[in-house]
């Protein structure tokens, strides 16, 4: 599916707002209401929009201390690792890298306890070699949207 400057706006406008009403979107790009319907099904379809949620603010939940381990496994277990990981719900991301670490991870938890608990547990699953923590002194930004440019 080849993305048209209609498709990128509807993107621009739910990535904005997920709760925006198709008849909202419609009335903004001057469109029916069936058309914006049709063309969301089908980003939807494509796989373009995966999922719609809202943006929870960690620091009025309790969750506002952030960390990065980077980790290093036993050779070639990295993913094995990684999919073990993903059901850690401290863990906010995972990546696999190239470099002196093998996974980064963001971790986010109420304070520094919970991160010392969780460090040990990361430790302890099987095929982990170490690990490395840098804790944020303050988060400057944190981007939840990609950028749609349009062609």
């Amino acid at each position: 599916m080849d993305l048209d400057e209609v498709d990128r706006k509807i993107l621009a406008i739910l990535q904005a707002d997920g709760r925006a009403a198709l008849s909202e979107i419609a009335r903004r790009l001057d469109m029916g209401t069936a058309t914006i319907h049709e063309r969301t099904n089908a980003l939807e379809e494509e796989g373009y929009i995966r999922e719609y949620r809202a943006v929870l603010d960690p620091d009025l939940l309790g969750r506002n201390e952030v960390g990065f381990v980077r980790v290093n496994t036993t050779a070639g277990r990295s993913s094995e690792v990684a999919e073990r990981l993903v059901e850690v719900t401290a863990i906010q991301e995972i990546h696999e890298l190239t470099g002196d670490a093998d996974l980064l991870l963001k971790v986010r938890v109420a304070d520094r306890r919970e991160l010392t608990e969780l460090l040990r547990e990361i430790g302890q699953y099987d095929g982990v070699e170490d690990t490395a923590t840098d804790v944020a002194l303050r988060s400057v930004k944190e981007e939840h949207t990609l950028r749609i440019d349009h062609e």
